[in-house]
């Protein structure tokens, strides 16, 4: 019996590479060194250092995203995904703002 004609189904996250993984590995663990080095070496002010590791931790989380959940948008269930992956980030991003600004609205009406 063969089974050469099995269909694989597709769940939109792509192909299984070695060289995806390692690329993924040495990009984040380069971006954690730079992150590292500015805090470490106290060459640099307060606003220096925000502005090297916001981007780097930007860059870290696509990377991750990209290489280790293989998101991406060659087919239906992939454009689905980053859809979704998407509307689950404006979800956060409103429960976070909405929260922090009842707080501050809470916290203004009991001063005043």
């Amino acid at each position: 019996m063969s089974n050469h004609n099995i269909v694989q189904p597709d769940f939109g996250v792509g192909e299984k590479k070695v060289s995806i993984y390692l690329f993924g590995f040495v990009s984040c663990c380069i971006l954690t060194i730079i992150a590292f080095w500015a805090v470490m070496s106290g060459r640099f002010s307060h606003r220096v250092m925000f502005f090297i590791i916001y981007p780097a931790a930007i860059i870290q989380f696509l990377v991750q995203v990209i290489c280790f959940l293989r998101l991406h948008t060659q087919t239906q269930s992939g454009k689905n995904n980053v859809i979704s992956f998407i509307f689950t980030g404006v979800v956060l991003l409103t429960i976070v703002v909405g929260s922090l600004w009842i707080m501050w609205t809470l916290n203004y009406n009991m001063m005043h």
